[in-house]
């Protein structure tokens, strides 16, 4: 499949300046229009990408981990990278810091896939565990600046207030999630969330067809939910063009009884994803 990057002016001097990529499409200019607006946080602040080995080298062992940027509070946000193959599919959790499981889900996808790197099923595979450390640690939906990341995003609804961020992307946590999407280009974006007990898909058909596939091996129904200002579903689905599944665990904490058996429950509608996406 083909994807369309369309990156917006805003996002692209961001993922320029963080990065040092000139990216681009051929129905946008890569330069932003004049008078276009800017994140509050200026782009050059941002710390570049950062691996424990050259995001350039070829690597030596079946996974690496490679760090995108560092929160409000310094915290570092990271991604596990599987290369098994050129076509990449992201996975993500804890980008809302009250909803531990989603985070631990993630975790328990790393681990499997580093004991069954057979499952990567050729493709490259990013995991980010913890999308926002600081919530995370503070038991709080939003990051350290009280901004929910999830509406933080580079979309046509966007709606800027305190809550949202006063400008798209004004948050390092989000920036380093457009700059993983901008570095790998996945074809498909996989969000793990909580409570809602569903798979919801955004944007192009494929999405829907890939969340009935998930639910055929999940303990979870597919249920279209609304598509939210500024959500990380309407950037990759709606704007971008990618498969975008959000995901929803049927609670925020993992069961202190059987975790292990809470979480395995929903490994394979991951690895479906990772087959499919």
């Amino acid at each position: 499949m083909i994807v369309a990057w369309r990156l917006r002016g805003p996002v692209l001097g961001l993922l320029v300046a963080g990065a040092g990529l000139a990216l681009g499409c051929a129905s946008r200019p890569p330069a932003a229009p004049p008078g276009a607006p800017r994140p509050s946080a200026p782009p050059t602040a941002e710390p570049a990408v950062r691996s424990r080995v050259p995001l350039a080298a070829a690597p030596s062992r079946a996974s690496r981990t490679v760090e995108l940027g560092r929160s409000v509070r310094g915290r570092p946000i990271e991604a596990v990278v599987f290369e098994g193959g050129s076509r990449c599919v992201l996975i993500l959790g804890g980008i809302h810091g009250s909803e531990p499981s989603s985070a631990d889900l993630a975790g328990r996808l790393v681990e499997h896939l580093k004991g069954r790197p057979q499952d990567l099923a050729g493709k490259r595979v990013l995991v980010i565990p913890r999308a926002n450390p600081d919530g995370l640690a503070a038991g709080t939906r939003w990051n350290a600046r009280g901004v929910d990341l999830n509406r933080n995003f580079a979309t046509d609804n966007f709606e800027p207030c305190a809550r949202n961020g006063r400008a798209a992307l004004s948050e390092p946590e989000s920036r380093a999630l457009v700059r993983a999407i901008a570095l790998y280009r996945p074809s498909c974006v996989v969000s793990v969330h909580a409570p809602l007990n569903c798979i919801d898909a955004d944007g192009v058909d494929a999405s829907y067809a890939l969340a009935r596939e998930m639910a055929r091996v999940s303990p979870l129904p597919v249920n279209d939910l609304p598509a939210m200002p500024g959500s990380l579903g309407s950037y990759a689905g709606d704007e971008l063009g990618l498969k975008m599944i959000t995901y929803e665990l049927d609670r925020k904490k993992t069961p202190g009884n059987s975790p292990a058996a809470y979480l395995d429950s929903h490994l394979p509608a991951l690895l479906a994803a990772i087959g499919r996406g």
